[in-house]
């Protein structure tokens, strides 16, 4: 009896069996952690999403309340044709473009410039972060004031030091409405990038400088091959979670302009909302938020396959 248990293949077996065991173990303790947990976000997350998909697939208007029938894909077909969807899923893309890439920019010189190891500094950073704590209801008044035809300290500014002549309309004008949330939105989320670039400078090793320093690298070279190399990583993560972000943006945007004039500010989400409540097609609605859904699923998937390389 003893020589079977000595024997190779007695001790891979009882191996493998321990083995089993312990993965069993960390599959239990895993799932009695994780469960709830998945299970609050399915039903917060997932239910909503398939729910919203569901309804994409009926003629359903809260005015006719009697009158919802299964439409098959009639509200897909109506969207192809639909000049306002697709000036408003354009304005996203443009809206989030613009953000990102001028908070991000924005964002890391100022991390640069205020990383120095002087109380100044410390104190500037934390006066810096205010605008990234205000809700957007509240940016969303406070830049419709300030951009204001008549009273706005924006216009009174450009005035008095020359830089236009007369006062501009800007929540009025197509063209300057756009520029305007644009603006409001980058005051509000270059703090953000701030944030982030600052925790990634604090974490690049000193030895790493040092050795560029010694090496003879220029400021441009230290900044290109040691800097930037540590920040990537930040930056992909930063700039994804900001992209999702200002495609779910709302607050400010309808705040300042409603998504007009003329729907030249109505990006998707403002969009989604008119439709559903002012409209109040809420069949419509689900199928444009399940392209929504589906596009910025996309974007996430190419953006991170796209970037894979840089980690």
């Amino acid at each position: 009896m003893k020589k079977i248990m000595d024997s190779p293949d007695s001790k891979s077996e009882f191996k493998l069996g321990r083995k089993l065991k312990t993965g069993a173990r960390a599959v239990v303790t895993l799932t009695s952690f994780l469960g709830p947990a998945l299970s609050v976000m399915g039903i917060v997350i997932l239910y909503p999403i398939v729910e919203g998909a569901r309804l994409s697939l009926f003629s359903y208007k809260l005015t006719r309340p009697s009158d919802v029938g299964f439409s098959w894909f009639d509200n897909y077909n109506y969207m192809i044709s639909d000049a306002v969807f697709w000036e408003a899923m354009q304005n996203t893309f443009v809206f989030t473009g613009c953000v990102v890439g001028i908070s991000c920019l924005v964002g890391l010189i100022m991390a640069l410039l205020l990383q120095r190891p002087l109380i100044i500094f410390k104190f500037l950073r934390g006066i810096v972060l205010i605008p990234w704590v205000i809700p957007g209801i509240v940016i969303g008044y406070l830049f419709l004031y300030m951009f204001d035809f008549e009273i706005g300290i924006i216009n009174n500014m450009l005035v008095q030091s020359g830089l236009i002549r007369k006062a501009l309309p800007w929540l009025a004008d197509r063209e300057l409405a756009m520029v305007a949330i644009i603006i409001a939105h980058v005051w509000n989320q270059t703090p953000f990038f701030l944030l982030m670039f600052t925790a990634g400078l604090m974490s690049i090793p000193e030895e790493a400088l040092e050795a560029a320093y010694l090496e003879g690298s220029s400021s441009w070279q230290e900044f290109r091959y040691v800097v930037f190399a540590y920040l990537k990583k930040i930056m992909v993560i930063a700039t994804l979670l900001m992209v999702i972000r200002n495609f779910n943006n709302f607050p400010v945007i309808y705040a300042m302009t409603g998504g007009g004039p003329s729907f030249s500010t109505t990006t998707a989400v403002i969009y989604i909302y008119r439709v559903a409540f002012e409209r109040f097609d809420i069949g419509y609605a689900s199928a444009i938020g399940t392209i929504w859904v589906l596009i910025l699923l996309t974007l996430s998937i190419i953006y991170t396959r796209f970037l894979k390389d840089e980690f």
